[in-house]
């Protein structure tokens, strides 16, 4: 037989006494563990970094008005010069020579005589300045200012009639442009697409009293205000509404814009430019962040000069209103490079270049060859 082991009552609460203690050590290990777990996750938390910020939506090419916006609370200031030359003259789509323009075409101010002064070339100079400032996100202002020079190589031929040239003139002007203020504002947006409207006033800053000195048919040198196209400014506030869809798509973007430029009133000379209708298309590519190629289709309408200036007599039609505007596509590639690559990353180089296409002008008109430009950009 087993003998039953007998205990006595000091050695049961001695053992109980150190169950107790046992269990008091435990959960003070278990409760200093839980708070050591928790001050991890308190201190993991604290340290994660903050989600990242959208990356900047892919530029706009530089001959699109309203789809780019300054950041909201940033100043961005653009340097912007621009250059264009244009010779041959055009009727509609087809090309007449200097002689046939003489020998036909009526003098504006007295259709019994014919021209004496063809323009064989001209060559156009902008320099503009932009600030452009987000209000809010939603909403820019944007407001522009300018000189602008136009040189001019003029045929004159000899007499009151017939093909013989008497010389060539070189002449020119030079002086501020309309001063521009415009707001952008985006109504929608979302992953890929937005929209955004745009509408601004031109002022009449720029001089359309210009004059320069052309030789005559006998001879002589005359000096008369300028031609219509060779004025600086044109005398008149215009409105310009407009309206911008945009959208991208990992490396590709694309969009379509639409602009207008219409006179609210003739000027003190008696004028209005015909209203303009500006339509572009474009596509671009970012190849890496910070550098994007574009190619772009613009598509213009403009009506002749409404009205006329007494002042501007000269025996060659661009003397003659009827004889500007018209149809024109022309074709524009550039590309958009972030300062960054060479250490400044609030500077953007923009650069585009194009041709027309396809003219049909009412004419005789100098028809356009090309256009090229850049702007160099700071956000402040």
């Amino acid at each position: 037989m087993r003998n039953n082991a007998i205990i006595d009552p000091q050695t049961i609460r001695r053992r109980s006494s150190i169950a107790a203690v046992a269990i008091s050590v435990a959960a003070t290990v278990i409760a200093a563990s839980g708070d050591a777990r928790a001050d991890k996750v308190a201190t993991k938390s604290s340290s994660a970094p903050a989600p990242a910020a959208p990356p900047p939506l892919p530029p706009a090419p530089l001959g699109v008005f309203g789809a780019d916006m300054a950041p909201a609370g940033k100043l961005v200031l653009s340097i912007i010069p621009q250059f264009a030359n244009l010779s041959t003259s055009l009727i509609g789509t087809r090309p007449v020579s200097s002689q046939e323009i003489a020998a036909t075409v009526p003098y504006f101010f007295n259709p019994t005589q014919k021209l004496r002064l063809v323009p064989q070339n001209a060559a156009v100079a902008t320099q503009t300045v932009a600030l452009a400032y987000g209000v809010t996100k939603e909403l820019s202002v944007v407001f522009t200012a300018g000189m602008i020079e136009r040189n001019l190589d003029m045929l004159t031929f000899r007499g009151l009639a017939g093909i013989i040239p008497r010389g060539m003139s070189y002449t020119g002007t030079t002086g501020l442009t309309d001063f521009t203020l415009s707001g952008i504002y985006r109504i929608y947006q979302d992953p890929i697409h937005r929209i955004q409207f745009n509408a601004g006033v031109t002022f009449p800053t720029g001089s359309n009293t210009n004059t320069f000195t052309l030789l005559q048919p006998d001879g002589t040198y005359a000096t008369n205000r300028a031609f219509y196209a060779m004025q600086p400014g044109t005398g008149t506030f215009d409105v310009m509404p407009g309206v911008v869809y945009a959208g991208h798509l990992e490396k590709w973007s694309w969009g379509v814009s639409y602009r207008g430029r219409f006179p609210i009133a003739a000027n003190r000379q008696g004028y209005l430019w015909g209203d303009l209708h500006e339509f572009n298309g474009w596509g671009g590519y970012t190849w890496i962040p910070g550098l994007t190629t574009t190619f772009r289709v613009n598509a213009s309408i403009q009506g002749p000069i409404r009205g006329y200036d007494p002042n501007i007599r000269g025996r060659a039609q661009a003397a003659n209103p009827n004889f500007y505007g018209g149809e024109r596509i022309e074709l524009f590639g550039g590309a958009v490079i972030s300062g960054k690559f060479v250490g400044y990353e609030n500077v953007t180089l923009a650069v585009e270049a194009g041709a027309p296409v396809y003219q049909n002008l009412n004419g005789p008109q100098l028809s356009k060859n090309w256009q090229a430009g850049m702007a160099l950009r700071w956000r402040i």
